[in-house]
């Protein structure tokens, strides 16, 4: 083994004395898991466009429809989609707003008096007069934002950052399966330098 001397700020004493104190092996902080990180991640979502042929493949997934250019807002309630509409036209819809499985295959007199019939979602916004700019399944996932060695420190982020994320959470990964990589060795690294900063306080 090779000695080497290093210097360090006291906030890294710190983190590493908290590290070694925190994520011992077995600790609960590990979340039964081996040489562990935590990620803070936020909720995200994908969108991938409406096509009767790949439906069957989205039926767990929800619908949302945007009226916007930018495809910027989304909503997953058809309903508030033509609500929404409306206010941004600065009108009133002339007809009463339904959920579009109220409406499917019937008939429904707009407010100009032309009669729609309903067969699908696309058939349903033209019936309200929603200049509808694309209907897609809204697919969620999260995305890692920032890591921590420290489970503490994750949670304390989440407090001072939570107001900029959507439904974040903090996921702890372990370093995969067979890898013999880096990651372990400074792990190991960064738990040893903590636990011998605190054996060097303790009285002899």
């Amino acid at each position: 083994m090779k000695q080497v001397t290093v210097s360090i700020s006291e906030l890294q004493e710190k983190f590493l004395k908290q590290f070694a104190e925190k994520h011992y092996h077995g600790s609960p902080d590990n979340r039964c898991t081996g040489h562990p990180i935590h990620f803070v991640e936020t909720k995200r979502y994908r969108f991938i466009p409406y096509s009767d042929d790949i439906s069957w493949a989205y039926e767990d997934k929800e619908l949302a429809f945007t009226f916007d250019a930018d495809y910027d807002r989304w909503f997953v309630s058809e309903v508030e989609a033509v609500t929404e509409w409306y206010k941004y036209c600065g009108e009133d819809c002339g007809i009463e707003i339904k959920p579009f499985k109220e409406m499917e295959f019937e008939s429904i007199t707009t407010a100009n008096g032309e009669e729609v019939f309903i067969t699908d979602h696309f058939s349903y916004f033209k019936a309200y007069g929603v200049n509808i700019q694309a209907i897609a399944w809204r697919d969620e996932y999260y995305d890692q934002v920032a890591p921590f060695f420290i489970l503490d420190e994750a949670k304390q982020y989440l407090k001072y950052q939570g107001h900029n994320l959507h439904e974040p959470r903090v996921y702890t990964y372990g370093m995969g399966y067979g890898d013999h990589g880096e990651y372990r060795h400074f792990w190991e690294l960064l738990m040893t330098l903590g636990k011998q900063l605190t054996r060097a306080e303790q009285p002899v």
